[in-house]
């Protein structure tokens, strides 16, 4: 069989892009209200336990038996260590509170807020790595996340619609503060070469250190077999395929094919496709004042990318 002429093998690695985009957007957007869905018959450090856990068995087994990880990759226990830690800020405590909130705010909202995780990243690793004082599009792009934050969870502006639970507001952003720090810890301590063998570490501590969570914390709110609704179950599953299995895959792959900064136009598409799939599918109301606090929030991320665009080697910061 001849080669594909170069005009078609062009064509086919525009596709193959374009789908790791869609998949990229959609799933990761999706993972919102797909949580909420779950939630409804498990609490959320169980919901974060059973889905990162069995995403990282099932991404070890895949990957170990294509051949592109092997034992070696986990034979380190100070890599174990470093990026369980991360796993724990990433899954059992970011992943936890966001579903939390998510809980509580319409999911979209939430997925706007998480937005704001790219602005703590930029400003933590400044600080880590002592590279002097803030810029002036750092400093202003705190201020318009914090601003937006503050549109969002502040007081009312005429109840009905604009009303948005505080609490709700405040978890999802603390979720973007604890992303940043597991992100910091995966980027600046030592970890595995393999992007693929560190998330599998990851999804497994932080799996674990939820399930643990949740046993000591959560033990009353665990549901019967017979209680749970097959919503939540195909929540899950869809949760475990397409948002950690399918949506990383994609993520990697662009990565590895595709400019980083803009692989990073998922921080600012991700929010819109949870909002509207929050409306659309649930109705769920969307305040008045988001109109307001979108532009802060998606401009400071804006602000951020035009600094520094995420490094290939940085963990994924909006699927939580």
């Amino acid at each position: 069989m001849s080669a594909l002429p170069d005009g078609a093998a062009v064509g086919r690695s525009r596709s193959t892009t374009v789908v790791a985009f869609v998949a990229l957007y959609i799933f990761w957007g999706s993972t919102y209200l797909g949580s909420k869905f779950a939630m409804a018959s498990f609490p959320p450090a169980l919901l974060s336990g059973i889905r990162f856990t069995i995403a990282g068995l099932a991404m070890a087994g895949i990957l170990l038996a294509s051949g592109k990880l092997h034992l070696k990759d986990f034979a380190n226990w100070r890599w174990w260590r470093n990026c369980g830690l991360a796993g724990v800020l990433l899954f059992a405590m970011a992943n936890v509170m966001v579903s939390m909130g998510v809980q509580r705010i319409p999911s979209g909202v939430a997925a706007l807020i998480v937005a704001l995780t790219s602005v703590w990243i930029v400003s933590l690793d400044r600080m880590i790595s002592r590279a002097g004082a803030p810029s002036w599009t750092i400093v202003l792009g705190l201020g318009c996340g914090v601003a937006g934050v503050t549109v969002l969870g502040g007081p009312s502006w005429g109840g009905g619609a604009s009303e948005l639970n505080t609490a709700g507001v405040l978890l999802a952003a603390g979720s973007t503060l604890a992303w940043a720090a597991g992100t910091m810890v995966a980027k600046h301590s030592a970890r595995p070469d393999s992007l693929w063998a560190a998330s599998v570490m990851q999804m497994l501590g932080g799996g674990a250190a939820a399930l643990v969570v949740s046993t000591v914390f959560e033990r009353s709110a665990w549901p019967a077999w017979e209680a749970v609704a097959p919503s939540s179950l195909w929540a899950i599953v869809y949760l475990v395929v397409f948002g950690s299995l399918v949506g990383f895959s994609a993520y990697v792959w662009l990565l590895s094919n595709v400019n980083a900064a803009a692989v990073a136009t998922y921080a600012y598409v991700n929010p819109l496709v949870a909002l509207c799939l929050g409306t659309l599918i649930v109705g769920e109301a969307i305040p008045a004042r988001t109109a307001l606090a979108a532009p802060l929030i998606l401009g400071s991320v804006a602000l951020m990318q035009f600094v520094r665009p995420p490094s290939k080697d940085e963990p994924p910061v909006a699927e939580e």
